[in-house]
């Protein structure tokens, strides 16, 4: 049984075996703040948006969330269904995989559990490298477990955690460095993301983007000494946060203040070090919920433009997009929370508006991921050429899915699903893209999803076998309650 400062990381070796000591983060020690090694060195920008696909093609797992059965959801794994979801991902063309300490996880690790999750993230991360892809993590500011020291971290909804004002007391410094210690922790990590918000920000009216630049300043110099290579992005997801709650006025004042956020962080970039980059949710080109809340597709204002993106490139810095939802969805679309669901319309229309904005990098989303395999497939496919055919996409999902007879058939099914997604429901009119052809109805599809075959030697390490994914399929169908 041994502590560490604060500015130190544990090995992976360690990390299965050790207990860390340690107070609560309320009690943190800011003796020997951390000082990091690396050599500093400008980073280049890509500039080249000639390619149709993206340079960077990643999936951000959000593991926070417990899943019916708990097979599906991460937030359960252990370090074999980690591995086969990594090459699952890799084989689709995926090259980067990120994560992030989850909102009751915001302390320093004293549990078994803990410990494990992050072993198990290290061995990840060991073979991400192995495998060609970039590991990235994300950090968080202001958001602190209440959690009992010793008392193991759960589902995110138990929402056992506070947001402390970094203006107060020592609460900057408290926050920074429990976030530097999971970054020193993940060091060998190729980039990392400074997170504005939900979680973390502060609400308590003083609060603005200068005080979320100040942790994008600070981790940016950290990580210059400890990796002069790696990039920092400033994400900007829910930057109006960094404010008076918006949430009692409403969605269209939160996505009426994302925009201006986002542009103040922008215009502060000239002032950050030169590790520093972007990363933009990209809200209004493609979520329903923001088309609706400006009254439509055609009401809402196109951010970022192609010269928002430009003008970034041009003083050498990155932008990433980091859209969310369509992949995947969490537990506030309660109706397909544990469904499988396609979308490959959307994903390719959202794509096509990333690369028409001049972005070449974008993260996609997973939650509950071994059921999203069509659409986990589909973005990997559509993020190296967003040209690509659907119906190419859905065959060679097929293919590895069922026997050869039953491809097409599996296909239509797909088509169905795409046509009926909950993300096609929740869309304004003039936002939905147009359907695929299929004249399946929903007690058709059913019928035919119980012939389907699976498929027992699959070319692509398919992380499920194929006779599970086709069983959590067969549940779906009569779950779409919405669905024609």
């Amino acid at each position: 049984m041994f502590s560490r400062p604060l500015n130190q990381s544990i090995s992976r070796r360690d990390f299965g075996k050790a207990c860390l000591t340690g107070a609560a983060v309320s009690g943190l020690s800011l003796g020997g703040a951390g000082r990091l090694f690396g050599e500093e060195k400008p980073a280049s920008a890509s500039l080249d948006k000639t390619a149709g696909g993206f340079d960077l093609r990643g999936v951000y797992f959000h593991d926070g969330f417990t899943a019916v059965p708990k097979r599906l959801a991460p937030l359960h794994w252990e370090e074999p269904q980690w591995r086969q979801q990594i090459k699952w991902l890799s084989a689709c063309g995926i090259n980067a995989v990120e994560f992030s300490t989850m909102f009751e996880f915001n302390r320093l690790p004293s549990t078994d559990l803990e410990r494990n999750k992050i072993a198990d993230r290290l061995q990840v991360l060991d073979l991400a490298h192995e495998l060609g892809l970039q590991f990235g993590y994300i950090l968080g500011n202001t958001v602190v477990s209440t959690v009992p020291e010793g008392e193991e971290p759960g589902d995110q909804n138990l929402n056992r955690a506070v947001q402390l004002c970094p203006r107060k007391g020592d609460n900057f410094e408290k926050t920074v460095e429990l976030q530097s210690w999971y970054m020193q922790t993940y060091k060998e990590a190729d980039f990392f993301e400074e997170f504005a918000a939900d979680w973390g920000a502060c609400n308590c009216g003083e609060c603005g983007v200068k005080d979320y630049m100040r942790y994008v300043e600070e981790f940016a110099h950290r990580l210059q000494k400890q990796n002069a290579s790696a990039p920092l992005y400033a994400n900007t997801w829910s930057i109006s946060y960094w404010d008076e709650d918006p949430i009692p006025k409403g969605w269209g004042t939160v996505f009426a203040n994302e925009t201006p956020g986002s542009k103040a962080v922008i215009a502060a970039l000239n002032s950050m070090p030169a590790n520093v980059h972007l990363a933009l949710p990209c809200h209004n080109l493609y979520r329903p919920l923001v088309f609706s809340s400006f009254g439509g597709k055609k009401q809402t204002p196109v951010f970022p433009t192609l010269a928002d993106v430009q003008s970034i490139l041009d003083s050498g810095r990155h932008v990433m997009g980091w859209p969310h939802f369509v992949m995947d969805d969490d537990t506030g679309r309660a109706p397909q929370w544990g469904l499988v669901h396609v979308e490959l319309r959307y994903i390719k229309a959202m794509l096509l508006r990333l690369r028409a904005a001049g972005l070449d990098r974008v993260m996609g989303n997973l939650y509950l991921p071994n059921l999203q395999l069509a659409n986990a497939y589909g973005f990997g496919r559509l993020a190296q050429d967003p040209n690509a055919d659907i119906a190419d996409i859905q065959r060679e999902f097929a293919r590895n899915i069922v026997q050869p007879e039953d491809v097409a058939s599996l296909a239509d099914v797909l088509s169905w699903l795409d046509n009926n997604s909950f993300w096609d429901q929740q869309m304004p009119e003039d936002g939905r893209e147009a359907p695929l052809p299929c004249d399946l109805n929903r007690e058709r599809v059913a019928n035919i999803v119980a012939e389907l075959r699976p498929l027992s030697s699959p070319e692509l390490p398919v992380p499920v076998s194929a006779a599970q994914w086709l069983d959590d399929l067969r549940s779906t169908i009569p779950r779409m309650t919405w669905a024609t």
